[in-house]
């Protein structure tokens, strides 16, 4: 499934990506002692107040803590009444049989066109698993995507993370196949980066000339380096990505200013 979005300036596009907002099925309820439906509409505040002329968000999975066709209706009628065009492609908590795709089928990848630049959102959660798994159908459409718009400079999203984190725990629940991944992507020199979710933390590595970043969630965060499972009262953030018609990127990290996380730190799971 093919998109086309209009960016408000020639001279540089502005993509957003948010993840991990992890939406209970009222939005007064809270999670791990916080309120992650808050959390959320404070961030798209931020980014309202600071980009408003951002061209449009993708949202990389984990979308609802409890995945009810409720949930993702109130997250579809708030994210409308923005105006600004918004994607989403699920992660391990979502339900797909509720989740809001862009297509008839889970395993088909959306394609966005932002000027000269292709962002392509691919699926990689498995139903009952943690972990993820990117299938050999999106592989196959991914590269002829590729392929038929190699001239253009593309950003590849995902929710499950690529590179391992050094926490024992989440590292267990990475993308089980990044190395058939990276062996479908080789020949193609026009990917910039990768960017994913899944992991509550800011992250950068290389895969030769691919920049993976893992994005902060919109609610909790994890510790960084942590053999079990561990929270950050750092505050929530999103992740803004500047494209350049010219086919280079700048990115950064942004958290919400003098937020200060009321975290239950001693629960040990999620």
């Amino acid at each position: 499934m093919a998109f086309q979005v209009a960016p408000f300036s020639a001279q540089e596009y502005v993509l957003i990506q948010i993840t991990d907002t992890h939406l209970l099925e009222q939005p007064e309820h809270e999670f791990v002692g916080m309120n992650p439906e808050q959390s959320f509409h404070q961030v798209i505040q931020h980014i309202q107040d600071h980009y408003p002329q951002a061209d449009m968000i993708i949202h990389t999975g984990d979308l609802a803590q409890a995945p009810k066709a409720r949930t993702y209706h109130r997250y579809l009628e708030f994210m409308q009444a923005l105006g600004i065009p918004f994607f989403q492609t699920p992660g391990n908590h979502d339900d797909q049989q509720y989740f809001p795709f862009h297509a008839a089928h889970a395993q088909q990848p959306t394609l966005i066109q932002l000027g000269n630049w292709r962002i392509i959102l691919l699926n990689s959660a498995l139903s009952d698993h943690i972990d993820g798994w990117i299938s050999d159908t999106q592989l196959e459409q991914l590269t002829a995507l590729l392929t038929a718009h190699a001239e253009h400079p593309t950003i590849l999203a995902c929710h499950h993370h690529l590179f391992e984190m050094h926490s024992k725990w989440i590292d267990q629940h990475k993308l089980k196949n990044s190395q058939n991944i990276f062996a479908a992507l080789e020949p193609f020199k026009q990917i910039k980066a990768i960017v994913y979710g899944h992991v509550h933390q800011h992250s950068q590595n290389f895969w030769q000339h691919i920049e993976c970043l893992s994005t902060p969630s919109t609610c909790v965060q994890f510790k960084p380096l942590s053999e079990q499972f561990a929270l950050d009262p750092i505050a929530p953030g999103y992740r803004v990505i500047k494209l350049k018609p010219n086919g280079e990127f700048e990115s950064h990290v942004h958290r919400l200013e003098n937020e200060i996380q009321n975290i239950n730190t001693e629960i040990s799971g999620y």
